[in-house]
Formats: C-alpha cells, sequence, structure tokens
C-alpha cells in the first residue's frame, strides 16, 4: 500500500470522478485508475464502485484511515521543509475582494518587512470556494466570513463587521442621523448578489423584518455598488469599513442591521508553518487595534 495509491483512492471519493481526481493530482486518468487497481488487487477487496464512483465497504475502511495518514504525511512534509527558518517559501491565502482592498494592505506590507524570505500569494474567491481549497491544501489560509459550519476547519474569529445605510452625499436622506428600515420602502436598492454569503444575510435580515427591498441591480463587487450608489441609481446596504471619506457617500447608521465576523480558516491538524504562524498573528494584532 503506497502513499501514492491512498491519495488516488482519496481523491476519487472525494471528487466522485476519475477525471477529477486526475486533475486535482496532475497525474493521467490511466495512471489514477492503475494505482487504485494495485491498491485493490493488495487488499484483495473492490474499493470503488465504477459507475457512481462511491466507495465499496472496504473503500470506506481505507478512506477513513487514509485520510488521517496523508494528513500526517503532509503535515511532516511541511515541518521538516520549515525547519529550515531562512528558506524561501510561498503563504497562500485566500480571501474576498473587499479583505484585499480594505484590510490587507498595510498587513502584507509588514508582512513584508517581517518575513522578506516568504512571498505572499493572494488568491480571491468568495467564502465558499475558499473554504473548499482550505481543504484541499491548494491554500494554506483563508479569510473568510465566519461560521464554516465545518469541523475539519480550525476558525480564529477576527474582525466584526457592521453595515450602514449608504447614499450618495446629496441624497434627501443623507441629512439624517438615523433612519428606519420601514421608511425606505419606496427607495432603488443597489445590493450585493444573493449568491455571496452576505448578500444571503442581507436578503434574511430583510425577511425577518416582513421587508420588499426595491433591488434595482445585484452586484457581487461592493466597489461597483458603490459606484452606483455615488451615481445615484440606489441606495445600499454596506460594511461600514468599505466607505472611504472620498467616496462621495454618506453613510447613515440604522438600528438592528446584522453584523458579519471574518477569521482566518485552516485545516485541522495540519502543520502551520512559522510563515503562516507569523501572519495569524499579525492579522490578530491588527484585529486588536480595530
Amino acid at each position: 500500500m503506497t502513499l501514492e495509491s491512498l491519495r488516488c483512492l482519496c481523491a476519487i471519493i472525494e471528487t466522485h470522478s476519475f477525471r477529477a481526481a486526475a486533475e486535482r493530482l496532475h497525474r493521467s486518468q490511466p495512471a489514477v485508475s492503475q494505482q487504485l487497481k494495485s491498491l485493490e488487487r493488495e487488499v484483495g477487496h473492490s474499493l470503488i464502485e465504477r459507475k457512481t464512483c462511491r466507495p465499496t465497504p472496504m473503500g470506506e475502511l481505507i478512506y477513513a484511515q487514509g485520510t488521517t495518514i496523508l494528513q500526517q504525511v503532509e503535515s511532516l512534509s511541511h515541518e521538516v521543509a520549515d525547519f529550515d527558518a531562512v528558506a524561501s517559501r510561498e503563504l497562500r491565502v485566500g480571501t474576498s475582494d473587499t479583505t484585499a482592498l480594505y484590510v490587507l494592505p498595510p498587513l502584507v506590507r509588514e508582512y513584508a518587512e517581517r518575513m522578506p524570505e516568504t512571498r505572499v500569494v493572494l488568491v480571491n474567491r468568495n467564502s465558499g470556494a475558499i473554504v473548499e481549497q482550505v481543504l484541499d491544501g491548494t491554500l494554506d489560509l483563508g479569510i473568510v466570513t465566519l461560521p464554516t459550519h465545518h469541523d475539519e476547519l480550525v476558525e480564529a474569529p477576527l474582525f466584526r463587521q457592521r453595515f450602514v445605510l449608504v447614499v450618495p452625499r446629496s441624497h434627501p436622506l443623507a441629512s439624517k442621523r438615523t433612519v428606519s428600515l420601514e421608511s425606505l420602502g419606496q427607495e432603488p436598492f443597489v445590493l450585493l448578489e444573493e449568491a455571496t454569503r452576505t448578500g444571503t444575510m442581507l436578503r434574511r435580515y430583510f425577511a425577518e423584518y416582513d421587508f420588499s427591498p426595491q433591488i434595482v441591480v445585484d452586484s457581487g463587487s461592493l466597489e461597483v455598488i458603490k459606484r452606483f450608489v455615488s451615481e445615484g441609481v440606489g441606495i445600499s446596504l454596506l460594511p461600514e469599513m468599505v466607505v472611504r471619506p472620498d467616496d462621495a457617500l454618506q453613510s447613515i447608521p440604522m438600528t438592528g442591521l446584522p453584523e458579519v465576523t471574518l477569521g482566518a480558516i485552516s485545516r485541522r491538524g495540519v502543520y502551520q508553518s512559522k510563515a503562516q504562524q507569523a501572519f495569524v498573528a499579525m492579522l490578530r494584532e491588527r484585529a486588536a487595534h480595530h
């Protein structure tokens, strides 16, 4: 039983496809199939139902132990590679556009000064995609909206994001100190699309108060939304942290608006390199001062 055959078995079960498993492992599909057949000959049992790519009972048994073995080997490999503190390395961090724009620039600058031997690779994805890439090891670390509801991840809460009503400075509401949700029934809204976690959360908030916003534009980009609001297309609810003095926007507090928590996620039981530990420590430092 080899590590390569275990990797192939686990990849097939997790992706439900020989082709997808081959792509994940950067192997040819025949090579993955051959590894599986070799493992099946060794244990004397069929491990995968070929039509569905679901594991047989013996496949389930080996998969359960195999994932632990592979995780331990990966952790050992990372720890050995990390033993030489001056060795060059990269830290792969998954984050949203918002976090990349508004949270990380000063932190990455300071990190580059403290850890000049480490190159930070930022991968911009939504929270769901980041969770999947942290789980499969493509990313070392993710910064996402919490909670993830995943037992295989370790979560470290960092920032609380409070939402505010955002209008153009010329809007009649701009002079208000506070606004009720009920008073916005006739206002056009520019909102984060429902496919995003935050967009889903806002729609649940509206439903809780039996409020039906007049949505004229859905967008997955906060920067696009800000621009549309500044042009008078509509009003919006945005994280307070994204509204800057030079945006030509007015933010207005509203009671009862939801908050979201941003946090760092990593795989449970996997060794965290010195580079990763330093990055998370700096995130915590920054969060403590906000």
